[in-house]
């Protein structure tokens, strides 16, 4: 039997990585699989929690309690190439998942060059990768000097959010007012300010900016809305789960104007929920949405707002595109991505 070491450090975090890991973990966790012993790293209040068959490391104390793991590590699977430790131990396979290369984008100057020295340090210290999409494959035969392995694709998978829990959110006043939802960090790389001036075309409609807001560019669209819209154009911070699927299913539409995505997993969650996207051109979201997502080529005001009023002509939750594209986001699933990996993990350790 061989051991694999699967690193889950961001189990809790409220992000992409952390919608990720959960759902891998549990899955992996019940997966009929005899022939592999699996080790979580994982923070310290989820030890135990799915089961004793597993062995259980520590995030917060994992180099100390790796050093004193008994048994060989076949097998180390870092979830993203954001991990805080790997140990390199003869005879430990090192598997990497790497999820984007958007520093090439968003960074600049002394820390553009050290991810430009760090990341394909990691690459080449890894004896395989995986990455979340084509678009991401490509970034990484194109940028990371002196590739001497071949990126493997493996698609996120999305959750079965339709079933989950749904809580009406307190900055919802009226449930029956229309509205449109944008969801994600507000960060520069979203380019959600481009929907802001789009909604004097739409007065009716509230517009709902869900994510973590801290930034600056979030202050940028505090300011480029009317005094007379703050009550309609909302930045609502961080929301809950149950609040997002509240927000999905009730949306008249999700407007995702994303520069820069490795994959893009609100898309195919909204798809789920039978509500219409629309999306950029940009990174992988074509390759992601396909033919179920209505698409800006110009991001003038009048220009996204008509796009928008041609893509909700005559959708319906209950209509044939938003049955496709709910289909078509299914295939996206969590079953899938967990046997790649483990017919992945076997590959390597020849068993």
């Amino acid at each position: 039997m061989k051991n694999v070491l699967v690193d889950f450090s961001n189990y809790d975090a409220l992000s992409g990585f952390g919608e990720i890991v959960r759902n891998y973990c549990r899955r992996l966790a019940v997966a009929d699989v005899p022939d592999m012993h699996f080790i979580f790293i994982i923070p310290k209040k989820h030890i135990g929690e799915f089961g004793p068959h597993i062995d259980y490391i520590a995030t917060e104390n994992r180099k100390r309690e790796i050093r004193r793991y008994p048994n060989h590590i076949d097998l180390w699977h870092a979830t993203d190439q954001q991990f805080g430790y790997r140990r390199h131990t003869k005879g430990t396979l090192q598997l990497l998942t790497v999820h984007d290369l958007n520093y090439l984008y968003e960074k600049h100057g002394i820390h553009l060059l050290r991810h430009k020295i760090e990341m394909p340090w990691l690459i080449h210290r890894s004896d395989a990768i995986t990455v979340i999409s084509e678009y991401v494959k490509k970034d990484v035969e194109q940028h990371i000097p002196f590739l001497n392995k071949e990126p493997q694709v493996i698609y996120n998978g999305i959750d079965d959010v339709e079933a989950h829990p749904r809580k009406q959110p307190s900055f919802v006043k009226d449930e029956h007012a229309p509205f449109f939802l944008c969801i994600g960090h507000v960060r520069e790389k979203k380019n959600i300010h481009t929907v802001v001036p789009m909604m004097k075309y739409f007065p009716n409609h509230h517009l709902y900016i869900c994510g973590a807001n801290h930034w600056a560019y979030a202050d940028k669209i505090r300011s480029m809305v009317a005094p007379e819209d703050k009550d309609r154009i909302v930045l609502t911070g961080k929301i809950a789960d149950e609040e997002k699927c509240w927000l999905m299913a009730h949306a008249d539409a999700l407007l995702f104007p994303s520069k820069l995505e490795g994959f893009g997993i609100p898309v195919l969650e909204a798809m789920r929920f039978g509500t219409k996207v629309f999306s950029s051109r940009f990174s992988c979201l074509p390759e992601v949405c396909s033919t179920h997502a209505s698409y800006w080529d110009s991001y003038e005001p009048e220009a996204m707002a008509e796009v928008v009023r041609k893509g909700l002509e005559g959708w319906s939750r209950d209509g044939q595109e938003a049955v496709d594209a709910r289909a078509y986001s299914r295939t996206f699933n969590y079953d899938h991505y967990t046997e790649q990996y483990i017919a992945l993990y076997r590959q390597l350790l020849h068993i």
